[in-house]
């Protein structure tokens, strides 16, 4: 596995979603990167404010649009 790779199976690895084969090829992986054991580490603490913030602080309504139509926006460009 290349440090590529582990972004598009980063999310299921967290979950614990992974085959055990994936699982094990990408903690081998993270053992002999330490860039992506960096990655890996403040993913995890981004996950965990996010968790710990959504419905804590409402968004304002024009924000709250604006975030909306960037995302909309984002993934048509990206089909």
């Amino acid at each position: 596995m290349v440090c590529k790779e582990l972004t598009d199976v980063l999310c299921d690895y967290l979950e614990g979603t992974l085959d055990p084969e994936t699982r094990e090829e990408l903690e081998e992986h993270f053992n002999d990167c330490p860039p992506c054991m960096a990655f890996l580490s403040t993913y995890k603490k981004t996950s965990n404010l996010c968790r710990q913030c959504i419905g804590q602080t409402e968004i304002p309504p024009a924000l709250e649009g604006k975030l909306k139509s960037f995302v909309q926006n984002k993934l048509k460009k990206g089909r």
